[in-house]
């Protein structure tokens, strides 16, 4: 397995609707980086900077359906079905087909914090990585101070791998120690 076809454009849930991206999505990821630019910049600098204006966000865009093409990596917006609005993104990236394992990385909307929406698409994204695809493994790195995050893989299995120090340098300038967390495949099974 490898690629494109492996990875479905839509995921569904009662409330929510993960769908790969189209090039029609440019201004709803604009507006949502716009509204969220405060909250990204610590996590997610490149977006923070790098999605000023709409043409960065369809550049950003063409970028994600190569890369999804490619196998390299799939991007997700999460979509909520009560309001119909762009809430976040999810992705799988830094995959290894030989393994196969991929790391996630996600954010939601501030004004769609604390309502279960990052469970929820984290969950039902693993749901398709373990249970149809057969990954073996799924990791996600976390800034060590962003404590929420931490607390929410761990409540969905993720184990602690370690830290590493000073390895992530903030939209702030500031260097951030990051916590390795995973989770494999038998984790996921129910225990005798």
């Amino acid at each position: 397995m490898s690629g494109d076809e492996s990875f479905p454009d839509v995921l569904t849930t009662p409330r929510l609707r993960l769908r790969r991206y189209s090039a029609d999505d440019s201004q709803a990821l604009h507006s949502l980086v716009e509204a969220n630019r405060t909250h990204l910049i610590e996590s997610f600098p490149e977006m923070a900077r790098g999605l000023s204006t709409p043409a960065e966000a369809a550049a950003f865009l063409d970028e994600k359906a190569a890369q999804w093409s490619a196998g390299k990596s799939f991007c997700y917006g999460i979509w909520r079905q009560d309001t119909g609005s762009l809430a976040g993104q999810i992705l799988a990236k830094n995959i290894l087909w030989n393994v196969p394992s991929a790391e996630l990385a996600y954010f939601v909307a501030t004004d769609s914090l604390r309502r279960g929406i990052a469970s929820e698409t984290i969950q039902t994204l693993l749901q398709l990585l373990f249970e149809r695809l057969e990954f073996a493994r799924v990791y996600v790195r976390v800034i060590a101070s962003n404590i929420a995050s931490l607390a929410l893989a761990e409540t969905l299995g993720f184990r602690a791998e370690g830290l590493h120090r000073q390895e992530f340098r903030c939209g702030l300038g500031k260097l951030h120690d990051v916590r390795y967390l995973s989770i494999i495949r038998d984790d996921r099974r129910p225990r005798p």
